[in-house]
């Protein structure tokens, strides 16, 4: 480069207005000049060349993770303030989309990893984490749309929304799982024992009317008996035959419950036998049934779905959810003990030793079906319209939705800025690269040109002395 030239750089950077950084950032540069230094190239010593170059502290390296400097989202051929303000500007965007769904996914990545035991809170933070690094780093891989890497730039683009969307479906599940677990909880019982109350009561109508029509037939046959002549030979016959219509029962009598018999053994009993044992067990004329019917709904209304479901049906309670929830209100309900116990009804409040399911706190028993719980419940208020119900866990998943689909459009609009694609540029940082080297060659050959002028003054003065 010609001296000229070289001066007209120089010049260049010491008076362009948007070169103003480089030039603060020379300014704050330490040097020292050695005069008595031989070689010229190192009389001037640089201090703290820039403060990008220092070594990072550990607490700074670990801020990065979390919140992604605007630098990262470009190369190093080029860059100006301007630029590095829209892409700081893009990347904390980026960084509070990922943060925000750090924090509303965490419950959920902690359901998810409950089956560890105690290595729960580590594995769940490392997951979380994890997930967070990747959209991050995909979001700063997708910025590289240069000609040979576009299709991959789309791609990470493409992961990058693809990990946002799944996390942004569960923010507003993460967020209940936190603020709403009893409510999700005592749904989820409540759902089931709508479920069994809807079943009971078809039971109910299908066993009445199986009742009503083997009452009818049993009373048929009981009329044609009173007609008969029992001193009549035939007709006696036919009198004992209604009779074993009427009461038959099999020579090996089946074990099991009456509506056991009635639902696997039916065709094995007589018209009558069948209505008696129906009418064992769905209460016609049972006025300690119905007592303990009441006493059913006045619990119910006593108590909440879970604690209703712990006490009447135990075995599902289990299936869902382990822990008692009547802890330390057992002496509440010991009155209704005698009234459910004359009856087939089953009603439990104890809680043994031995009993390990029903020890502690109400918890879930499958994590997997806290989160499959919540995320029913939570989408299922969102197509009913029941917004007001939903509170934080609306506002944090609306939240989750803007600054993904943002963070996705600046990092697209970024990513194909002509000053974005330029600051990856080979041909650009070997343009750069070659300018200061012919700078730092001709400003040696300068150098050594200087110490020869005065080197060869040195000899003319000895001369002259001579």
């Amino acid at each position: 480069m010609s001296n000229s030239k070289r001066k007209q750089l120089l010049n260049w950077i010491k008076s362009d207005p948007g070169l103003e950084h480089i030039r603060k950032l020379a300014n704050q540069t330490k040097v020292q000049y050695n005069r008595n230094e031989k070689d010229p190239t190192q009389r001037i010593r640089v201090y703290n060349r820039a403060k990008y170059k220092t070594r990072k502290s550990l607490f700074s390296n670990l801020f990065e993770i979390f919140w992604v400097p605007g630098r990262n989202l470009r190369g190093k051929a080029y860059s100006d303030p301007n630029l590095d303000q829209q892409l700081n500007q893009t990347a904390s965007i980026m960084s509070l989309s990922t943060i925000w769904d750090f924090i509303c996914t965490s419950p959920v990545i902690y359901y998810f990893a409950k089956g560890s035991g105690l290595f729960v809170l580590p594995l769940s933070a490392a997951y979380a984490l994890l997930l967070l690094v990747m959209s991050n780093k995909a979001g700063e891989f997708a910025m590289n749309r240069n000609k040979d890497s576009n299709r991959t730039a789309s791609f990470l683009l493409l992961v990058f929304f693809t990990l946002s969307f799944i996390k942004t479906l569960m923010s507003g599940v993460g967020i209940d799982l936190v603020s709403r677990s009893g409510e999700i909880k005592n749904l989820a019982a409540k759902d089931y024992l709508d479920n069994k109350s809807l079943v009971t009561t078809e039971s109910k109508k299908a066993y009445g009317a199986l009742f009503e029509s083997i009452s009818n037939k049993c009373d048929e046959l009981s009329l044609k008996q009173s007609k008969l002549d029992l001193n009549k030979g035939a007709q006696r016959r036919l009198f004992n035959y209604w009779e074993d219509q009427m009461y038959k029962k099999p020579s090996e009598m089946p074990v099991g419950s009456p509506k056991l018999l009635i639902d696997e053994h039916r065709t094995k009993f007589g018209f009558c036998t069948q209505k008696d044992l129906i009418n064992s067990f769905i209460g016609k004329n049972d006025f300690a049934f119905d007592n303990a019917l009441k006493a059913k709904n006045e619990v119910k209304d006593s108590l909440t779905p879970i604690s209703y479901l712990y006490s009447f049906n135990r075995n599902q309670f289990y299936n869902l959810f382990k822990g008692n929830p009547l802890l330390g209100s057992e002496s509440n309900l010991k009155k209704y003990e005698d009234t459910f116990e004359s009856t087939n009804i089953n009603f439990r409040i104890d809680c043994s030793d031995s009993e390990i399911n029903c020890l502690g706190k109400v918890r879930w028993s499958d994590p997997g079906m806290a989160i499959n719980e919540a995320s029913k419940q939570f989408y299922r208020k969102i197509a009913a319209k029941e917004f007001q119900s939903l509170g934080f866990s609306l506002v944090g998943f609306v939240i989750s939705i803007l600054l993904s689909i943002t963070a996705v459009v600046l990092l697209y609009a970024s990513s194909i800025n002509m000053k974005v694609r330029a600051s990856r540029s080979s041909y650009i940082l070997a343009l750069r690269n070659k300018i200061f080297t012919e700078l730092e060659d001709d400003e040696q050959y300068e150098n050594e040109k200087i110490e020869n002028e005065k080197e060869n003054k040195k000899d003319n003065k000895k001369e002259g002395g001579e």
